[in-house]
């Protein structure tokens, strides 16, 4: 995440509340979060203070494997093989230059 992404619009936005006792909890939008694989968080406020400190971020839900897919590896024509092209419409001709 980059300070150019703090400015992008976020997925879910949440009013904080001080909580002293760690007992608060904001749920999320279930359909904007899941299959995530990476979560950033901005925290542009704090609650007046000059630096902030956040000691524990705690998050709900199910944990599954990541799947990670091997390189797929792919072959372009640079250029066409006819012998791959047939059409039956083209009759081949010959040109003589003389």
């Amino acid at each position: 995440m980059s300070f150019d992404d703090a400015a992008r619009e976020p997925d879910q936005m949440f009013t904080l509340n001080r909580d002293l006792t760690g007992e608060l909890e904001y749920p999320t939008k279930i359909a904007r979060f899941s299959n995530v694989y990476h979560l950033s968080m901005h925290f542009p406020k704090n609650f007046g203070a000059e630096t902030t400190k956040i000691f524990y971020i705690g998050l709900k839900g199910e944990w599954t494997e990541a799947h990670r897919h091997e390189v797929t590896i792919c072959n372009y024509e640079a250029s066409a093989n006819p012998a791959d092209h047939k059409l039956e419409q083209i009759t081949p001709q010959t040109h003589f230059i003389s």
